[in-house]
Formats: structure tokens, sequence, C-alpha cells
């Protein structure tokens, strides 16, 4: 793709398309009454609607259902979400399109998802998502730790656009609300086991029922692991592997109109995740298969000879590891009061994760991460008061969130890397900086410089009538001995969301909310690397003159120019809410149009790579001094992400409730967007304002007894209205990973085969448009051509569900892709993040009652 000829679009074409698609709708609104008013039937067909009646839990209100609320929402229930082997939250990109899911280089750390295109793209716990992920109504902190696994999941509703005037942190792109199954007084009981390719066990079960007449309980356990599918030729392991269990136990007490449920959940995860592969190698390739030769390894095997897409080699002493334990609390209770409706939900939960990981990504020894560890500890608690007086629904409430969030990172180097400097210096300009020897056994001359032997001081080189100097040499292991940040956050928030019945057919929506956070950081840090040492000391400037000399002897992240303790913290204040106008001429329609403004705190980037440095800043030609004042913790921060947001639509139940066709179009304009881009040396905090419009359609449709289908389709443009600071040209261009196009669609069939027996099957696909996966035009080639992923589910059960069996698939077709792309650290070789192959397998169920 070359982005230079790329149309852009400006602000007035965005205004619009999201004008015209209101001024369709409304017009559509006026002459609805005309064409489907008939009351009586319509008073008939409300009793037997069959479709999307699944009630939308995220709204607050009982009863109300997708067809009912004025916002752009999906949800899935259990049937469909079994069918479509949900087990987790990273398999709904394959049944909504608005969501895309990326993993990068830790599943724990790693994932982000975005609706519409928004969202955080971060391995960096000091990035809230966009998107908040809400399990039983507590709120996940961070995406890492919403994908992790789940008991029997009763439903699911992904909310589209901002949403901060019902919840409670940070949902600035939209929502993903989970329901799990709740404890039953009536005894109930099942187990289930499958198997699959790449060694695949699955194994789960739940026990259910009344302890006392007023006091249920609930217990679920469920364990599955899976070979990996990535294999390194270096150690014969497979990486990208599934290893986890989870157990999970609930408490229902109800009496009269007071409830409460208790849940209490563990969960661990031991996984080799997750590596990359090497698809482009560039010019520093030869230096890294000459590295790994030494040690008698692969250093970068060749695509064009690799035999599969899945085939890496990585130095076999630097394991990659992905080990997650959490636990967490929670509690709802829920009462009538003389006022209102009240409800409070407090929940803990605590979160640790240890990885370790080759991060060169090669058979050479140059770079590692070992007992990096993140943990996050979390209290919140939400008080909701609500009813309704008149035509007016009321709702009030407030939520506070305290958060601890301790970091300890450990980038190293490797028993290769002065020889990794050396020999590709040695290639690059012919010089060196360590002393060592190239594979022939011959010294070059020094880049760095020498000494002169009247002061004594570096000369930078060149300088005449001087001796060779050389840095000193890194030992392995050096570099962060132990990096620590704690990040500590306090918030809390004052929201009101209110419908207001107009008429009998008009109501208005309006939500606002107050939102404090006070955050505090401390950063001690701790690396050990004797050429940092060396060049901070010499004079100011040299640093920077040394160009990629001196980043590859002291790459930002292990810069120890940066040591030390230092504490700082930032407060902010914000204000948000919606308005909106729902029109609703029969029972049938319903038209909406609306604003919101979204909010996503502020907060810092607890990396050390992100600080500014004085050694290798450039020299002010004025006062002779570098530019930067050097390291300072407000170098991390980053400001809050606002969000300006318009849709309408309508939504639409045809053919005597056979059929529902509902559709969107929406404008948003994004201010600060929080884009953590990886510049091929550190991580950069890019604040640029963002872009975005589009149109969404969602339809189901059950023609014949027994076989409903689903589709959706989305057109997103999302496009950054500046340039980043440091890629020339990136105004205009779509955000990576955002395909412009998205269509998906799901079919089930069921059917009594015999009086004892019934079939079922079940189709899945989700088509999506070409895609640049990175901001980065050197990216291009391996990003993503249009194509398809499709699942399936096919088997039999007994009429009362006494036991089933089934054959699964995904991503049958073995269709290739890229999740994410990336140049390694300190090379030009591009590697990426496949996405996941063919999967498939058979499960067995049983049940009791």
């Amino acid at each position: 793709m070359n982005h230079s000829t790329k149309p852009r679009s400006g602000s007035t074409l965005r205004r619009s398309v999201f004008c015209s698609w209101a001024a369709l709708g409304f017009a559509a609104a006026a002459s609805a009454p005309v064409a489907i008013a008939q009351d009586a039937a319509d008073a008939e067909e409300e009793n037997t609607r069959r479709l999307n009646v699944v009630v939308v839990e995220a709204t607050r209100r009982e009863g109300v259902t997708v067809q009912d609320v004025p916002v752009s929402v999906t949800a899935f229930d259990a049937d469909l979400l079994e069918n479509s082997n949900f087990e987790r939250v990273n398999d709904l990109e394959q049944l909504s399109p608005s969501v895309q899911i990326t993993q990068g280089q830790s599943a724990s750390a790693g994932t982000s998802i975005s609706i519409r295109g928004i969202g955080t793209g971060a391995d960096n716990f000091g990035f809230e998502p966009a998107v908040g992920i809400f399990v039983d109504g507590v709120y996940r902190t961070r995406t890492g730790i919403g994908i992790s696994e789940l008991p029997e999941v009763s439903g699911l509703e992904v909310l589209r656009g901002p949403q901060g005037t019902l919840f409670g942190r940070n949902t600035s792109a939209g929502v993903v609300n989970i329901r799990t199954s709740a404890p039953d007084f009536d005894p109930t009981a099942s187990a289930h086991i499958g198997f699959g390719n790449f060694e695949a066990l699955e194994a789960g079960f739940h026990v259910n029922g009344g302890l006392t007449d007023n006091i249920a309980a609930r217990f679920d356990g469920q364990f599955r692991r899976r070979d990996g599918f990535i294999e390194d030729l270096n150690s014969n392991e497979e990486f990208n592997n599934i290893d986890r269990f989870l157990v999970r136990g609930q408490l229902l007490w109800e009496a009269g109109e007071a409830s409460a449920r208790f849940i209490a959940d563990y969960a661990q995860t031991n996984e080799n995740c997750c590596a990359a592969v090497i698809e482009v190698p560039g010019a520093t390739a030869g230096v890294v298969n000459a590295g790994a030769g030494l040690l008698g390894l692969i250093g970068i095997i060749d695509p064009a000879v690799r035999e599969t897409d899945f085939q890496a080699s990585n130095s076999p002493n630097r394991p990659f590891v992905d080990d997650v334990e959490e636990f967490g609390f929670s509690l709802e209770y829920e009462n009538r009061l003389g006022i209102g409706n009240f409800t409070s939900i407090s929940a803990y939960r605590d979160f640790e994760a240890v990885r370790g990981q080759d991060i060169d990504f090669s058979g050479i020894d140059r770079a590692f991460r070992d007992g990096t560890v993140t943990a996050d500890r979390t209290f919140t608690q939400e008080f909701r008061l609500q009813d309704v007086a008149g035509p007016l629904d009321w709702l009030v409430g407030v939520f506070y969130l305290n958060q601890q969030i301790d970091t300890l990172d450990t980038i190293r180097f490797g028993a290769q890397a002065d020889f990794y400097t050396d020999i590709l210096l040695a290639n690059l300009v012919g010089g060196q900086l360590f002393g060592v020897a190239d594979p022939t056994g011959t010294v070059v001359p020094s880049l760095l410089g020498n000494i002169d032997p009247l002061t004594g001081a570096p000369a930078l080189p060149g300088t005449p009538g001087t001796v060779p100097f050389f840095l000193p040499g890194t030992p392995e292991g050096a570099g962060q001995q132990a990096d620590v940040f704690e990040l500590d956050t306090n918030a809390v928030a004052v929201f009101s969301h209110n419908e207001i019945s107009i008429t009998d057919t008009l109501t208005a929506t309006l939500g606002i909310r107050y939102n404090y956070e006070n955050r505090d950081i401390r950063a001690d840090l701790d690396s050990f690397v004797p050429a940092c040492d060396v060049i901070a000391a010499l004079p100011p400037g040299t640093g920077a003159a040394l160009g990629t000399a001196g980043a590859l002897a002291c790459n930002p992240a292990v810069n120890t120019e940066f040591n030390g303790v230092s504490e700082d913290g930032r407060t902010e204040n914000e204000v948000t809410g919606t308005a909106r106008l729902s029109y609703a001429p029969t029972p049938d329609w319903l038209f909406f149009a609306g604003y919101s403004r979204g909010y996503k705190s502020g907060s810092f980037n607890i990396d050390r790579s992100g600080f500014e440095s004085a050694v290798f800043s450039p020299i002010d030609p004025a006062t002779g001094l570098p530019i930067s004042d050097g390291p300072q913790l407000s170098d991390l921060e980053f400001e809050e992400e606002t969000v300006n947001s318009f849709e309408a639509g309508f939504k639409s139940t045809l053919f005597e409730g056979n059929m529902t066709l509902n559709a969107v179009g929406f404008y948003q304009d994004i201010t600060d967007f929080q884009e953590n881009v990886f510049n091929g040396v550190n991580f950069i905090v890019a604040g640029v304002d963002v872009e975005n419009f589009g149109a969404e359609v969602d339809v189901t449709a059950s023609p014949t007894d027994g076989l409903v289908l689903q589709g959706g389709f989305t057109w997103v443009q999302a496009e950054r209205t500046e340039d980043l600071p440091f890629v020339p040209g990136s105004e205009g261009l779509q955000l990576g990973n955002t395909p412009e196009f998205v269509l998906t669609g799901q079919g089930t069939y069921t059917h009594g085969l015999t009086p004892w027996l019934d079939g079922f099957a079940h189709m899945n696909v989700r088509w999506q448009s070409a895609t640049n996966i990175s901001v980065f035009e050197a990216l291009d080639q391996v990003s993503n051509d249009a194509f398809a992923t499709v699942g399936a589910r096919i088997g039999v059960r007994h009429p009362d569900e006494h036991w089933e069996i089934s054959a699964f698939g995904t991503n049958l077709f073995d269709q290739s892709f890229n999740v994410a792309a990336f140049t390694i650290p300190e090379q030009d070789n591009i590697a990426v993040y496949p996405g996941e192959p063919r999967f498939w397998g058979v499960e067995f169920k049983t049940f009791f009652q």
C-alpha cells in the first residue's frame, strides 16, 4: 500500500456522512406510522416475538431487550456463545464485527481490545483500556485481566461508543458486559470433556442447588490445555500453548425483595507465550545468523524455505513464560428501600503475572527478559439507587476505585550482546565498540573514538594523535536488575442516568458523570551497564553524536542515567455525559439519535525507556548544553483522552417478529488519543487527535422453525488528524489493526431426528477487508490482505438435554493472517505474531437435574 497516495477525507465529509445518516433515519421515522401502524396486530406480535429478546442488563433496567434500548448494542445468549466455541473474550472477535482484539508479546499484559477502531494498545499496565470489560458487574481493570478464563456464560453484550454515565471506569470506546450463570434453587449439575488436535484436552463441571429455603450455591471448575502451535527449531519446544484452570464458588441469598450474590474465584495460567515469527529478514539478519551459528543454533529461519508459517528459532536458554495467578471476591446486594431500588457491588481482585522472553526473537543470545512481574490489586465499590416516578425513570450512583499496580521489569543483555554490536558496526561502518573480534579473528578499528594522550580525555573518531579506546564489556545479565514501578490510583465518580417519557412514543435520555482521580507514582530503577556509565561520563553531546553506536551500547531500556528513586503524581477532574432522543412510533420500530462525551484518564507510561536523556540529547548551539534536562517522571506522563460521539440509527422488528434489522451511523472526535507506539527502540506515547466515523448494521432472522441467522456489518474510518511526532505522513492514515469493512454471520439449525434424538448444526464466519497492522510503512509488507475465518459445531443431543455430543472447529480453512507486526529491537528484521491455525475437537456433555 502506498500511503502517500491514500485519499484523505476531511472533517466536512465526516459530518456530512453523519448528518445524511441521521436525516435518513428520521425521514424513515416520519413515514413509519403510515407504513406499519396495525395496533391490534402489534399487540399480538409483542407477545409472540422470538428474536433479539436477550435482556440487556448493561442498561441497569430490568427486562430491557436489544430492541428496546436506544443505543448501539449487540447481545449474545448462552446458546450462541456455546455453539461458536466462545471460551474467553478473545473469541468475541469472531461474532462482533466492531470488535478487534490484538495479542502482542504477552497474553496477560499485551492484549488490547478496540471497538470501532478505538482501543488502547500497550504492553504496559500504565495504560487503561478504552473498552471496559465487566464480569458480573465488576470492572476488570486491564484487558489482560478481562480475558482470563471464564466459567459458564449466560449472556454477553457489546455496547459501542462511550458508556461513561452507566459504567464505572474509562469506557471511552465501549463496554463488553459479561454475565455468568448464577446459583439457582433447583438442583442441577453438569460435566463435560473434550479432545482435539494439538493434544487438546478440556474438562469441566458445575454443581448447583438450594442449601436452605433462601440460600443457593453453585460451584464451577474447569481445566484446559493444548500444545503450542509455534514450533521452535532450536529447542524443539512449542510456544503459544494453553494450560489453565479455574475454580469458582457462589452463594445466593434471597429474603423478600432483598438478595445478595457472593462470588469467589481462583485461576492459574502456566503458558509459554508469546512467540513471534520473523517474516522479513533485514540487513541485520547476517549478524544474527553468525552469532547463533557460533552457538550451533539457527539464527533466523529463511521464510523462503520455512516449512510452515509457525516455525521460529529462539535462544533455548531464554524461555517464553507467561504465568498468571489471580483470585477475586465480589458481593452484589439488592433491596427495595423506601426511596427506590438499591444496588451495591463490592469487589476485590488480585492479579499477578510473571513473564520471561527472548526479546530478540532469534537464535543469537542478544537480550532477554527473566522474571518480569506485573501485579494489579484493585478494590471497587459501586452504589446505585433507581426508581420510576411518573414519566421519569431515574438512576443515581457513586463509584469508587482503589488500585495498586506494581511492576518489576528485567530487560537484560545476553552472552552475545557485545558480539552482536561489534560485528554489526563492523559490517555497517567499519568500526566497533568493545574490541571483540569478528568471526575471522580480526579486530577492526574502534568506532567510539580514542584517548587523547595529552589530556587523557576521550575524543571522537578521526582525532589525530590518539590511541584506540574501547568501551568496557557487557557481562551476561547486565541491564535492568530490578526496575520497580508503583502506581497507586484513587478514583471517585458520581453519576446519574435518567429516561424521561415525553410522550407515549418519545423518550429523552439524559446522563451526567463527575470524575475525580488521583494517581501517585514511584520509580526505583536499577540498571547495570558499564558501557552506559562510560558514555554518561563523556562530554555533553557525545552520546548523541555516537548515533547508532551509542544506542546499541546503551539502549534507553537499560540506560543507567535513569537509575534512582523518584516520585510524582497527577490529579484530574472531568465531567462527561450523554443526551439522547428516541422515538417509537410502533412497538416494532425505534429511532434514536444522541450525543455522548467519553473520557479516559491520563496516567504514566511505566517504562524506563520513556525518559528523556541528557546524555543522548542534542546540544543547544546557543548554550552548549543538552536540550534535555535529563530524566524526570513527568517525561512518562500522558494526558486524558476525551471523545465527543454522535450517533443516529433505528431498530426494527419485521415479518411478525421473525426478523430484526438494526442500523446506526456514528461520528466520533477523539482528542489526545492515547497511542503507545513502538518506534523500533522504545515505546513512545503519542497523544494525537483522531476522527472516527462509520456505520453498523445488525440483522437477525428466523426464516423457518429451528433456523436462526444472525449477521453484522461494520464500516469504520479511524484516522489521525495530525502526524505522529516521529512518523511524518501518518496524518490521514487508518489506525493500525482497524479494517475498513467487516462482515460477520452465524447460523444455527436444530431439528428433531427421532423422538429421543435432536440434531443441531452451527456455522459462523468473519470477513474483513485488507488491513495495515502497523503505522510504519516499512511493515506494510506483512499487513493482511482481505481474509475470512470460519468456525462450526455439529452434534446431537437428547431432547431434554440430558446429554450432548458435538464436533467443533475454528478457522476451519486454516487461513493465515497476522495479528500484529513489529521491527525487532535493535534490528531491521520484521517479526509478526501470527493468528491461530485451525483447531478442531469433539466434546461430550452430560446434564443432571
